[in-house]
């Protein structure tokens, strides 16, 4: 199943998408536009799931069987950023990401490492779950079972494979919580005069920071019911209903 639709807005630039599988559902929100990307489904009943955003997005997405890939409206690119999703598990990011270059996610190894004494598999794939209005730095890696809070920071080449919080900034190789309790917004200063500086020092509201409330996501329900998913179609609409689950704090962690 396809949803790739030329309309005013959109725009397929440098792009491909390639179907080795069947099942495999592909959804690209009318408005979106790609460029310089690559969209591979490389086994079977696997989802990409693409909402829109006023800035190009530039994915280089490979998905296996039965995985997920899902990204929310309004993400940015600087670079061309990697996603592999593999092992039946998924990589999901919540809106208002921004990617700086060269970022890259994956939830598998991908190769097999077992325990010397029983013989044990011991590095199983976990999915990447990402909240709303995250940045992720230069050269970050978020590798499997990694979660990242709403409004945090990722620094530049941070190794994240673990959980952050909400509104905190990580850093190193493994990542560590380097900051809590702050927020970002937007707007780049490489060119602002001394009066937008001035003007910047104080930020007037608290759309960025992120609490907890009733409407936090249970990530661990949320897997559950794809992992329930018996095919692409299945998890197709769980994406649509993610699309429907909109409040603020949906990603706090």
């Amino acid at each position: 199943m396809i949803h790739l639709n030329q309309t005013h807005d959109s725009e397929f630039i440098d792009s491909s998408v390639e179907f080795a599988g069947t099942g495999n559902v592909l959804y690209v929100e009318d408005g979106a536009k790609l460029r310089n990307s690559r969209l591979r489904f490389l086994g079977n009943n696997a989802v990409i799931h693409i909402r829109t955003s006023p800035f190009y997005l530039r994915l280089l997405a490979t998905v296996f069987h039965e995985s997920v890939f899902y990204l929310g409206p309004g993400a940015s690119f600087t670079s061309e950023a990697r996603f592999l999703p593999t092992e039946r598990k998924h990589v999901i990011i919540g809106s208002d990401a921004m990617f700086s270059s060269r970022v890259v996610f994956r939830t598998a190894d991908p190769h097999l490492i077992y325990s010397a004494s029983n013989h044990q598999r011991i590095n199983p794939s976990a999915s990447i779950w990402v909240g709303d209005h995250v940045w992720l730095g230069e050269d970050t890696l978020l590798l499997k079972g990694a979660r990242v809070g709403s409004g945090s920071i990722l620094a530049a080449r941070a190794l994240v494979t673990k959980s952050i919080p909400s509104n905190s900034t990580a850093a190193g190789v493994p990542a560590r919580i380097v900051g809590k309790g702050i927020f970002w917004s937007r707007p780049s200063v490489h060119a602002y005069t001394l009066a937008q500086t001035e003007e910047s020092s104080v930020f007037s509201h608290d759309d960025f920071i992120y609490t907890r409330d009733p409407n936090v996501l249970d990530i661990g329900e949320l897997e559950g019911q794809l992992d329930l998913a018996a095919s692409g179609h299945d998890r197709a609409v769980w994406c649509q209903r993610l699309d429907q689950m909109t409040s603020k704090s949906r990603f706090f962690i």
